[in-house]
């Protein structure tokens, strides 16, 4: 799980949010919130991936499908880390998150998908993201023996139109899907994934904040306000 206690954080005493708060060590802790925040979502793919048949050698699998051997699983899910080292896929710069494969009695098909943990997103990333995943999907398509569609997934929305609007209308709506469709798709349970990822939550909670009061700017600050308030 993403622990707080663990994220290291910038070291340095430059990072941005010590310029933005006037303060180093304050600008440290955040740090580390951030890192903790980008762990979670590091996090989320591998659970997810430990719940599917992973497949590791891409091309070996799409060799074996392709001349029709013996399919072990109706689902199989691909990191991009697999992809990138694909050679019958080669597309640099452009692979997806994960590749779905499904299969449905003689119904083959692929799901290039990205996945994110927030749901909002800036004009140009949002854009520049939706232009590689078509382009990928539009190359790698003639080299698989699967119908090809791709999906952005925000995990953690339940409404489409929220992703919509997320990534700035810039990914077609029928291009959005929530986290429980993602789920659904592979056939686990999405609401045993959001009761994992919760359990260290109220420990994060505790840990962030008494990093925060550690600080004695901090701290005079709070017993300032205090004193007045009093």
């Amino acid at each position: 799980m993403a622990r707080f206690s663990e994220a290291k954080g910038r070291r340095d005493g430059n990072s941005g949010y010590g310029r933005v708060f006037g303060n180093k060590a304050l600008g440290q802790v955040l740090s580390r919130a951030q890192g903790t925040v980008i762990s979670a979502g590091t996090e989320l793919e591998k659970l997810l991936s430990d719940k599917i048949t992973r497949i590791d050698d891409l091309d070996e699998f799409l060799d074996r499908s392709t001349i029709g051997c013996a399919i072990d699983s109706d689902i199989y899910i691909v990191s991009k880390r697999a992809v990138k080292k694909s050679k019958k896929l080669s597309s640099p710069g452009q692979e997806p998150d994960f590749l779905i494969f499904h299969h449905a009695g003689e119904s083959k098909h692929c799901y290039a998908v990205e996945l994110k943990d927030g749901d909002t997103f800036d004009t140009k990333k949002a854009e520049g993201e939706y232009k590689n995943l078509e382009s990928f999907v539009q190359t790698v398509s003639q080299n698989l023996p699967y119908t090809v569609s791709f999906y952005f997934v925000a995990f953690n929305q339940e409404d489409k139109n929220a992703i919509y609007e997320g990534f700035k209308k810039k990914v077609p709506l029928d291009k959005c899907m929530t986290g429980r469709e993602f789920c659904g798709l592979l056939e686990i349970d999405y609401d045993e994934i959001v009761a994992g990822r919760g359990q260290d939550a109220p420990q994060n909670f505790q840990d962030f904040l008494t990093a925060v009061l550690d600080i004695p700017e901090v701290k005079d600050f709070i017993h300032q306000q205090l004193n007045e308030s009093g």
